[in-house]
């Protein structure tokens, strides 16, 4: 059962369950969509299974690792198939995923950054009532679909990096470790992301079509990434001062410390990838 205290638009809402307390300021958008009406309804069982399975993500990103050593094996003495078509579509359709998530979520967030001071925004949550709780939770499910991604790379034999499969294994376990916890600074995470998800999967679609798109847009998106990972980075650096100042901050010390590391590990990878692929490449030519 659900106690809330009361709460409006200057005084934070703390609700208690069976979970603990939640802390976050409450938001009312100006419209919802059917799925969001559906989630608002089913929340308690929603958050129930999200509480007792969340841990599951770890063993499908184990299976994912494995699974791809042993389709990058298989396919060492195929043919590499084309999958233009199922590529297209496949991108397009994360493509505008991406962009309603940013568009729903997104009222949310600048709602907070520009009502409240911006230190508010990763020490309270989103509403858990409102359609944002929605948009993280299909954030974690796009996850495991995201996967798909290392499939379509291998089957088509292109280069796999490290940090591609990395990424797409640890973020799996940490947007469900969020969601579970309903972490502030996870408006940031998401929103960020389906921002960044919005154009690249939009540059991806365009591409798979066989047009030949400016390498200036590709260091954007790149760049995008990398600074959204230092955004990450900085956050948890924020939130650790503000929780051993003892203010009221919605993320656990476990939550805290992995965010710490993968941001931190994303920042140095995507650093690291830009330089190889940009800034190497460049001073390479001009020798040539």
């Amino acid at each position: 059962m659900e106690i809330r205290h009361y709460c409006n638009a200057t005084i934070p809402c703390t609700l208690e369950d069976h979970r603990g307390q939640l802390y976050y300021f409450p938001y009312k958008f100006g419209s919802v969509l059917a799925p969001e009406h559906w989630f608002a309804n089913n929340k308690e069982d929603i958050y129930n299974l999200i509480e007792n399975y969340w841990s599951y993500s770890i063993y499908v990103s184990v299976f994912y690792v494995l699974a791809v050593q042993i389709v990058q094996r298989a396919m060492e003495s195929r043919k590499a198939f084309e999958l233009k078509l199922p590529l297209i579509i496949w991108n397009s359709a994360l493509a505008v995923f991406s962009l309603v998530g940013t568009i729903r979520m997104g009222e949310e967030f600048l709602h907070v950054i520009t009502t409240r001071p911006l230190v508010d925004s990763i020490s309270y949550a989103y509403d858990p009532h409102q359609p944002a709780a929605f948009w993280a939770f299909c954030f974690s499910i796009s996850k495991f679909f995201e996967l798909g991604d290392t499939m379509f790379v291998l089957l088509r034999k292109k280069p796999l990096i490290f940090l591609h499969w990395y990424h797409h294994a640890v973020v799996l376990v940490y947007a469900w470790h969020c969601t579970k916890e309903i972490v502030a600074g996870a408006r940031w995470y998401v929103f960020m992301n389906y921002a960044v998800h919005t154009l690249m999967y939009a540059y991806y679609t365009v591409s798979a079509a066989g047009f030949r798109l400016p390498r200036l847009l590709s260091m954007v998106i790149t760049s995008l990434q990398t600074i959204q990972m230092f955004i990450g980075v900085a956050i948890s650096f924020i939130v650790f001062y503000y929780k051993l100042q003892g203010r009221v901050m919605q993320q656990t010390y476990e939550n805290l410390f992995f965010s710490f590391a993968i941001y931190a590990s994303f920042a140095i990878l995507f650093s690291n990838f830009f330089n190889k692929s940009y800034l190497k490449e460049k001073e390479q030519k001009k020798i040539q």
